[in-house]
């Protein structure tokens, strides 16, 4: 059985890491996203004094930059979160934002600009390394990318995003049992985390020889969470069922159910029922 790329992991949704404004009267996109895709994965809001604040007098633009956001407006965000620089050339929240903007934009180059300025402004920003990390898988980095990934589970132990990308970015270097480790811990953290589900079950799959009921319980519980099907992951656990050999039965069964006596072949029946012949007396 092939081992699964990691084009067919799950990773975090950039959509979802921008530190939107909740006071601006838009949906803070730190509170936890309950789109079914993503069984409603619990990650709480950033600590202020991580994440800072926006700059003064631009609540109107925060307001407008979430709205954009939320409804994937790409362009419309960036327009906001570039007037807000303007402002406060340095303002980690809004750098933070730009960067993945950007990111959703295929700007890898400016995305990586805006983010890493965030990264020096505020480094205990969570969200900030994880879209990094991303973005250094994207451009093929996958060491800047165990960093970026293992700096978010630092600041932010408690976000099982950051759990399941440190697990594809160790899966993507041949770190097996780390990956299913930080998958594992993803799932402590939030048992619905149809995701970290989804990515378990390939793991398991890709094990020597494949745990295929492990792999098989997690995947059908992503698709309970709202995970699409997969269809090469539905052929694998069909074709490893087929393959998979008949349990022996065990004493009891086979006392109950003792094997058939074979009959005698004619000729082997015929020897036995020939009468001996009496030996002449002497």
């Amino acid at each position: 059985m092939p081992p699964a790329t990691l084009s067919r992991f799950f990773f975090p949704a950039a959509a979802a890491l921008c530190l939107s404004c909740a006071s601006a009267g838009a949906q803070d996109a730190t509170q936890p996203d309950k789109s079914p895709a993503r069984g409603g994965v619990n990650v709480g809001a950033e600590d202020a004094d991580k994440t800072g604040k926006f700059p003064a007098l631009t609540g109107a633009l925060a307001q407008r930059g979430a709205a954009a956001i939320s409804k994937r407006n790409w362009t419309e965000a960036r327009k906001a979160y570039e007037e807000m620089l303007a402002a406060e050339p340095d303002n980690a929240m809004a750098l933070a934002n730009l960067g993945t903007v950007e990111y959703q934009l295929k700007d890898y180059e400016a995305a990586a600009k805006h983010l890493e300025a965030a990264a020096r402004q505020r480094p205990g920003l969570s969200q900030t390394w994880l879209t990094l990390g991303m973005l250094y898988m994207k451009k093929g980095d996958q060491m800047m990318a165990l960093s970026a990934a293992s700096r978010a589970v630092h600041e932010k132990p408690d976000d099982p995003r950051n759990h399941s990308f440190l697990a594809v970015v160790t899966k993507g270097l041949g770190w097996s049992n780390a990956a299913e480790a930080e998958l594992q811990k993803a799932l402590e953290l939030d048992p619905k985390y149809a995701e970290a589900h989804f990515n378990l079950s390939l793991m398991y799959m890709d094990r020597k020889p494949p745990a295929v009921e492990l792999a098989r319980r997690h995947y059908e519980r992503a698709v309970e969470l709202g995970a699409d099907k997969d269809a090469l992951m539905e052929k694998q656990l069909a074709e490893a069922a087929k393959n998979q050999p008949k349990p022996e039965p065990d004493a009891a069964e086979k006392k109950s159910n003792p094997p058939e006596k074979v009959a005698d072949k004619p000729a082997e029946k015929a020897k036995k029922d020939k009468p001996k012949e009496a030996k002449p007396k002497k």
